[in-house]
């Protein structure tokens, strides 16, 4: 899928460890290659929301994900560790 990343999610980055980060990155690499979400076990659409936004897991931290339905960008919004997201 193409994926749209905010610079908030890079400022994000810069508050976690080294190892953490390279996790992150393996887990956008697999997002880009997938064609559906559904692909990833690890993402899951979030409750209560009518717009299409998912939680991307891995760790203890966290990606929000926006999925633009109409140009089937995934846009994401923000890394943040499980307390905190």
């Amino acid at each position: 899928m193409k994926t749209k990343t905010l610079d908030r999610v890079y400022r994000d980055a810069d508050k976690i460890p080294d190892h953490v980060k390279l996790m992150a990155a393996e887990e956008l690499e697999k997002l880009e290659k997938v064609s559906k979400l559904s692909e990833l076990g690890n993402v899951e659409k979030m409750k209560g929301s009518k717009e299409p936004y998912y939680r991307l897991k891995f760790n203890d931290y966290r990606f929000l994900l926006y999925h633009d339905t109409q140009t089937d960008v995934i846009e994401i919004l923000s890394l943040k560790h499980r307390k905190d997201a």
